[in-house]
């Protein structure tokens, strides 16, 4: 039987050893590459820059000033156009009255008391034909009659002398008191806008503080390369003496405003210690008292020898008594002052009510040809020139709000200025708000006014409400997504000579975005924000941050966007802080 052929392929040793090198050097090639790509991170230097501290609650829009309006008289109520929650401006009119049946009323108490004195002048006259009849006590009492009436005359002069003396003295208070609330009106209106200049002045002020202190900053470091870069150092002494100039004359212009300020403070508390009038009895009604004294003490003589002289000629029925005169003429008093009145009521009436400030119909229980009392509530006005926001805050936010911040208010699509005016000083317990942070066991009622209140107002609505409680300008930041917080503290991870180190840190006034560090890291040094993978000790090579899957190389805040921010959020981490300090890479 024929063997088969077999074919052998002989290749080269030198050949082999060729091939073998070439796929090894590949490989460590491409395992050199996966291994510096995987040591790659993304790191931000760190700088300064503005951070702001936001406390964000919701809250309800009430009036901080509501007035209870009621009836002057009694009568129908002619117009009243206007309806629960309809927006009056001041001075509008609201309601009129018809005064038809109180003027008849008081028709008939004209006419009652010309009938009560044409009856008191019949009976005087029937009286004294009747003492005609007895000569000498009749006409003794005549004559004493009329020195009695003679002397009510000048008691009820004397009476209504001292009673205009007392409305002058009241119009001259009156006025008084006027010119000094117009007065302090002004000093009021002059310390707003002082506060106004001052806070300007102050806020320019802390800036040349803040461009003055980078100019130093500048100048120190110029000067420690001045034999290298002596025109640097020129330049960076020429911006320091100039902010040093600007510096100044910020702090003169604040310390001026806040001077003038304070000056217009104590003009105001002075006039307002003063503003009690006391009004001393004048010399004129001291002797009109006087006078009035005397002449009741001889109209009392009179009356009594007048009954001495009346007891003689009890024999004529037709004699009147002094008994009967008195009562007659009390009756006519008593008609002359209901008549009086009436037509007081009736002024006050013809006047209507008008509203006294900007406000919303809160409560109205009147209608058209409905009849009301005097004193009867008829509606309810609620201003909306002083308008509040009730907020609660938790036991976690709570610390951080006093009163004076400054706020922001929007509601309905509209944005307003506000200020702390109140805090309650007791808790709340089990009192749950709108918003998260107030949810709570105990809770802090809060009020915050609305300093620039409009039409667009509208009472017991929601409103969104952010407090400014901190503020940190020109400080070293971090974003808070670089922040972690571990069993032992607060860290941020670092590039200290190529190795990933994790960095303790302080950490102060934080934001949604930023968080103020105040100890642990400096400006210029290098953090990592996701080391990833990778743990403390690991060799790393940092690559800049991109905009899209990493952190700005930048974070310093600006004077418009840099201050916005909300109440602090949770920055988680699992990993112990340390103490070591990062370098720069």
């Amino acid at each position: 039987m024929k063997k088969k052929k077999i074919l052998k392929i002989v290749i080269p040793a030198a050949l082999v050893v060729v091939i073998i090198g070439a796929v090894t050097v590949n490989n460590a090639a491409n395992a050199g590459k996966q291994m510096a790509e995987a040591m790659q991170v993304e790191g931000i230097t760190v700088e300064t820059g503005d951070v702001a501290e936001t406390v964000e609650t919701n809250g309800t829009v009430i009036s901080g000033e509501q007035k209870m309006i009621f009836s002057p008289v009694n009568a129908s109520v002619e117009t009243a156009d206007f309806e629960v929650g309809s927006l009056v401006k001041a001075g509008t009119q609201l309601v009129t009255f018809n005064l038809k049946d109180l003027e008849e009323q008081n028709q008939k108490a004209e006419l009652t008391v010309r009938s009560n004195e044409l009856g008191y002048q019949d009976s005087v006259s029937q009286a004294n034909k009747a003492a005609s009849r007895q000569a000498d006590a009749k006409n003794k009492a005549a004559q004493l009659q009329a020195q009695v009436s003679a002397k009510e005359q000048e008691v009820q002069n004397l009476t209504n002398a001292i009673a205009g003396a007392a409305n002058a003295q009241e119009a001259s208070r009156k006025q008084e008191e006027k010119e000094m609330q117009e007065q302090v009106t002004s000093l009021q209106g002059q310390i707003k806008n002082a506060g106004k200049e001052t806070d300007t002045a102050k806020k320019a002020y802390d800036k040349a503080v803040t461009k003055q202190q980078t100019a130093q900053v500048n100048f120190d470091a110029a000067a420690a390369a001045a034999g290298s870069n002596p025109q640097a150092l020129e330049t960076a002494r020429e911006e320091l003496n100039k902010a040093n100039k600007n510096l100044a004359d910020a702090k003169n212009v604040y310390e001026t405003k806040q001077q003038a300020a304070d000056t217009l403070q104590q003009q105001l508390n002075a006039l307002q210690g003063n503003s009690q009038i006391e009004m001393t009895e004048s010399v004129g009604e001291s002797d009109l008292q006087q006078k009035l004294q005397t002449a009741q003490s001889e109209l009392a003589e009179l009356k009594g020898n007048l009954e001495s002289q009346k007891a003689v000629a009890e024999g004529d029925s037709g004699a009147m008594s002094s008994a009967a005169r008195e009562q007659m003429q009390t009756n006519t008093n008593l008609a002359e002052l209901e008549s009086k009145s009436l037509e007081e009521l009736i002024a006050e009436g013809k006047k209507g009510i008008t509203a006294e400030f900007d406000g919303v119909i809160s409560d109205k229980q009147i209608m058209e040809g409905a009849m009301v009392t005097q004193g009867m509530q008829l509606f309810t006005l609620q201003s909306i020139e002083d308008v509040n926001v009730e907020v609660t805050l938790s036991k976690n936010v709570y610390a951080k709000v006093k009163e004076g911040q400054k706020a922001e208010i929007t509601l309905a699509g509209e944005t307003y200025q506000g200020t702390v005016q109140s805090i309650s000083r007791i808790a709340t317990s089990g009192a749950a708000g709108t918003n998260q942070a107030a949810v709570a066991s105990a809770s802090i009622m809060a009020t915050v006014h609305i300093d620039n209140p409009d039409e667009n107002i509208f009472l017991g609505v929601d409103a969104k409400v952010a407090i400014q409680a901190a503020e940190a300008k020109g400080v070293i930041i971090l974003p808070t997504e670089a922040v972690n917080i571990g069993k032992d503290g607060t860290f941020c991870w670092v590039n200290k000579d190529g190795v990933l180190t994790k960095r303790s840190i302080t950490t102060g006034v934080t934001s949604d975005e930023y968080a103020q560090i105040t100890q642990g890291v400096d400006e210029g040094e290098v953090v990592i924000p996701d080391p990833g993978n990778h743990e403390e000790g690991d060799a790393i090579t940092v690559v800049d941050a991109v905009d899209n899957g990493g952190m700005p190389e930048a974070a310093a805040g600006t004077d418009d966007a840099g201050e916005a921010g909300a109440a602090s959020g949770d920055m988680t981490g699992t990993d112990s802080a340390s103490d070591d300090t990062a370098e720069n890479e």
